[in-house]
Formats: C-alpha cells, structure tokens, sequence
C-alpha cells in the first residue's frame, strides 16, 4: 500500500478519467489482506467477482478515508467508508470500498473503473498469437477468460484438421497453419515452420506468442526477434520432465514411473533451448496411487486452464511497465 488519507465528511466524485460503477462485489473467502487487517483497516479482498467474473488484486495504489460526523451531536468524527484504488492481475486500475452496514456485516463496492483509453499506461490490449497442435483446450481456456489485458490476433497451427482451429474460427479469431512441405526432414522442417510463425506474428503485429500445446520446437530469427516475450505451457514442474521428447503422454508416464508424489504444468518463456527457458509460475497437483497418465493428465489439465490464463496476464503486466522495450516496432 503506497498512501493513506483521510478528510472530513464529503461526497465523493468520480474523476474525469473514471466511469461510475457502484455496484456490489463478492469478496472470495479467506482472500483477505491479512497485514492491512492487523494494522486495523479493512483488509482488501485480493480476490472478488463482479458481474460473474473473478478479479485478483495485483496492487494496492492508494487508500483514504471518508468521514462522517456522530449523529448524536458530539462532535466527533467517525469513518464512514474507507476507499481502496487498486490494479488488477488484468490490468484494470478500480476503486473499492467497504461499508459496516447496520447489521454489521461488512459490504464492499465497486465505486469506479478508470476508463481504458484514460489508464496511467495509455497501454492497448497485449496482441497474443496462440500456437496449437492439437484440440485446443487451453485456447479455449484464454478465450474464456474474456481476454481482458490481452486479445488474441491469430491462432497458428502446425498440423491440418486440428479443432483448435475450429474452435477459433467459431470465435471470429483468425486461424492460419504454419506446415512444412511434406518430406521435409526434421531439422529443416522445425526452422520452416519457425519462419512461417514469425512471418504471421509480423503480419497480425502480434506483442506477444503463447505456446498452448505447441509441439514444433523453434529456432532462428522468432527466438531472437521474440526474446522475453514468448511463453510456453509445459504439462510438468520444470526443470523436472523437460526437454526433448517430454511432451504429453510421455511426460506423464516418466512422472509415474519416478515415483515422484506431486506433479503439475509450468508456464515459462521461451529461450534457444528445449524448456529451459526463465519460469514464470507452476500450479501443482498430486499423484495418487493408482495414477494412470491419463488419470494424471486429466487433473493436471484443470490447472493448465488457469495457468495458461495466469501467465498470459503476467506477461500483459511486464509488457505494459515497459512496454519500450517489449513490443514490436
């Protein structure tokens, strides 16, 4: 929390810049600022939904109080509501704030929502290109998600008749395929299909490529032209279970057959090498016994949903603080 306020009793008015709101969110559980709560304000729900979609507070901006006088006539000065500017993981910049109501229960209100064109950043939507191979779940997953703080400009694939280029063209998302001509022997096919995909990232003047089950590893001018700013999603807790051949069923079966009790998805970015690039965040799960890879994959798809999502947003966040030195000219 950078500041704390407070002043007289007064109507509040929202600023050029900000679009009335009022309306009530759903803190969720346990999603409390514990060290605001112990130095004796309201703690801010880090988590809450409003309108049906759910919220994480990234940071805390700004605080102050809003005063009331005692209706009793002493004199004395009450807090009536305290207000809470914040940013979110999706890069909205809000003002909450909490009322004690009679009953004693507390509320808590979305005063207002900085308009996008009026942000501090002055930042776009964060322009992704979803790279596929195969049905497109965690595409799916993204355009669930609502895109906020990022869109997605196109979906490229690497094969033919894979659905997740169905499940784009039922969206309105541009789909196009990046295949080497058939015969094409390995090494020269992989630099094929890495020149095709930074041709289309050129072209739809994506910031930004996101690996969703992508299984052509890429080499050349993409890696260099696209450093920091490519992530991929890989079905295991790296550095565990990477590099060549560990994608998949494979991965699932060499987890099992290590004994390991725990396994998971990490979102990472992408570097020259095969999963070594810089890990952005993993989502764990356990192995239980009796655990068949398909059994392990089918728990540990839940959490690559929300780490796909998670992690798209980590990257819409680093890009916006500098986004001199992130987006494509």
């Amino acid at each position: 929390m950078k500041s704390e306020r407070s002043g007289p009793a007064q109507k509040m008015s929202p600023s050029n810049n900000e679009k009335l709101i009022s309306e009530p969110v759903a803190p969720a559980p346990g999603s409390f600022n514990a060290s605001a709560m112990a130095s004796g304000i309201p703690g801010v729900p880090m988590t809450f939904v409003w309108r049906g979609n759910e919220y994480h507070v990234r940071t805390i901006l700004s605080s102050w109080k809003n005063l009331r006088s005692c209706r009793g006539g002493s004199g004395e000065q009450y807090i009536h509501k305290h207000f809470f500017k914040i940013e979110t993981d999706s890069l909205e910049i809000m003002t909450l704030y909490h009322t004690r109501s009679v009953s004693k229960k507390d509320k808590w209100t979305l005063y207002t929502i900085q308009t996008e064109e009026q942000t501090a950043r002055g930042a776009q939507p964060m322009r992704i290109a979803v790279l596929v191979s195969g049905g497109g779940t965690n595409l799916q997953a993204l355009i669930d998600a609502g895109q906020k703080g990022f869109e997605i400009a196109v979906v490229i694939a690497d094969r033919e008749n894979t659905f997740a280029l169905e499940r784009a063209k039922k969206h309105g998302i541009p789909a196009e395929l990046a295949m080497s001509p058939k015969g094409t022997p390995r090494a020269e096919a992989r630099q094929f299909v890495s020149d095709r995909v930074l041709a289309l990232a050129r072209e739809y003047r994506a910031d930004t490529l996101v690996l969703a089950g992508f299984l052509t590893i890429m080499s050349g001018a993409v890696i260099t032209e696209y450093s920091a700013r490519i992530i991929n999603l890989h079905p295991a807790l790296l550095p565990k279970f990477g590099g060549q051949g560990m994608w998949g069923r494979h991965v699932h079966e060499a987890v099992l057959a290590s004994g390991d009790r725990e396994s998971g998805c990490t979102v990472h970015l992408v570097d020259a090498g095969c999963d070594t690039g810089e890990i952005l965040l993993q989502r764990k799960v356990p192995v239980i016994s009796g655990d068949t890879a398909d059994s392990l994959a089918s728990r540990i798809h839940v959490e690559e949903h929300l780490a796909i999502v998670e992690g798209v947003r980590l990257l819409a966040a680093k890009l916006a603080e500098s986004p001199a030195e992130t987006k494509t000219k």
